[in-house]
């Protein structure tokens, strides 16, 4: 195999630039995050998770206005930078105004793991505060068993394409395997041992090589990615098979280690995948936190639909395309639409049901109608040579769902307001 040599780390260079452009465009930003630490980043080869906290004074209007000015940035850096393609390949997934984020209600355990890069000096003080303050509880356990359940389990071949790669392709298959499929159960092992959430992948993986026994797999992650992966060898076969069988093994292993910390499910020896997403499903769900974790996904879905609509030569969006509107109906109609159904009327009532109910009164008829024709239009199938049409066309239909994921939002916040007086 002939490889890319390692390029420099310009991760620093890209966030400064992206979050200038960002802000100018949207002066209400007001901090720029991305997950894990700086160090997990690998040039070529990482893409860059960005999330952004806001001012308070945002409107669903101004939610509406970032979401298509922060694609634009999306497309015109895309154009300008084609080696930064992998970077820019999502627009912030989570984005949350500073009261959001310091909200109790809406503390999502994710954002312990989040590093913050830039932003207003005093917000920044107040959001490390809530962060150094949080308490571990059942939120963070339930957390981290979903993240181990999701990852378990032998690698699964071809789940993970390599997209926007460019001349790195060729060695994404060990970082597939060992960065984005074995570190985080990895890291969701060490944070439920340490009962905190561990924020970087690479610091995770260090404190596990104490910890759990096999160290020798952890020592063989941290040769590849010290070699940025340049180990012609571990392509072949059977030598890609024997390491998706080691890490398998070792993620076998920590899941009886869990029996020792967890209080949320019953880890036995001999649990495979099955098993253990069934324990893991099985656990009760905080319907509070889990709308709140869902509904604050969508707020620049819209731009990043578009931005992916866009015919850009070198920027591949077929599959995240694909990838995003297989499950935008579940994220954001129907998960959300039922759960606030849950909270407010104390049954399980399908999204239909909970529209009815609220048409007049929280919602208008058209709020209702415009989700409805969303949902639909989003769940139509498609080809891929249709991929960014479809986009398009689903991010015409997308306006109405913001509007009455918002609204339902703010309601909700009332009624839980309202409860906690009483």
């Amino acid at each position: 195999m002939i490889f890319q040599r390692k390029p420099s780390n310009d991760f620093q260079q890209f966030y400064e630039t992206y979050y200038q452009r960002c802000r100018t465009r949207c002066p209400k930003i007001r901090a720029v995050a991305a997950k894990w630490t700086f160090e997990d980043l690998i040039p070529g080869l990482s893409d860059f998770d960005t999330r952004f906290v806001t001012a308070d004074d945002m409107t669903v209007s101004d939610w509406a206005s970032m979401s298509i000015e922060v694609g634009h940035v999306h497309t015109q850096m895309c154009y300008e930078f084609p080696n930064w393609a992998r970077n820019l390949e999502h627009l912030p997934g989570i984005n949350l105004t500073e009261s959001e984020f310091c909200n109790p209600l809406m503390f999502y355990p994710e954002f312990q793991q989040w590093t913050f890069y830039a932003g207003d000096e005093s917000m920044l003080k107040r959001i490390g505060k809530v962060l150094t303050e949080h308490t571990w509880g059942l939120r963070d356990e339930r957390y981290h068993l979903k993240k181990f359940a999701t990852f378990c389990g032998p690698y699964q071949r071809g789940i993970d394409p390599p997209v926007n790669l460019g001349a790195f392709e060729n060695k994404y298959a060990l970082h597939s395997r060992f960065m984005h499929y074995f570190s985080p159960p990895v890291q969701a092992t060490v944070s439920l041992t340490q009962k905190r959430n561990v924020r970087g992948k690479l610091e995770a993986l260090r404190i596990a090589r104490d910890l759990f026994p096999n160290g020798e797999v952890i020592d063989m992650l941290f040769k590849a990615v010290d070699h940025h992966y340049e180990l012609a060898d571990w392509y072949q076969e059977p030598k890609l098979t024997e390491i998706e069988r080691q890490l398998e093994a070792y993620l076998d292993d920590l899941w009886v280690v869990l029996g020792d910390h967890v209080t949320l499910v019953d880890p036995q020896a001999g649990d495979k995948r099955p098993v253990i997403c069934d324990k893991v499903a099985s656990i009760a769900t905080d319907p509070v936190a889990s709308f709140f974790e869902g509904a604050k996904f969508c707020r620049l879905m819209k731009g990043r639909l578009l931005f992916y609509a866009d015919s850009i030569a070198w920027f591949d969006s077929i599959w995240l395309i694909e990838n995003e509107l297989a499950r935008i109906v579940a994220n954001f109609y129907d998960t959300p639409i039922k759960l606030y159904g849950q909270l407010r009327f104390g049954e399980i009532l399908n999204p239909q049901q909970v529209l009815q109910r609220v048409n007049g009164e929280i919602l208008t008829a058209d709020d209702c109608s415009g989700v409805t024709r969303f949902a639909q239009v989003a769940s139509e199938t498609f080809s891929s040579a249709d991929a960014r049409a479809r986009a398009r066309l689903v991010a015409e239909h997308y306006s109405p769902m913001l509007e009455v994921l918002e609204k339902l939002s703010d309601h909700l916040l009332e009624l839980i307001g309202d409860t906690d007086a009483n």
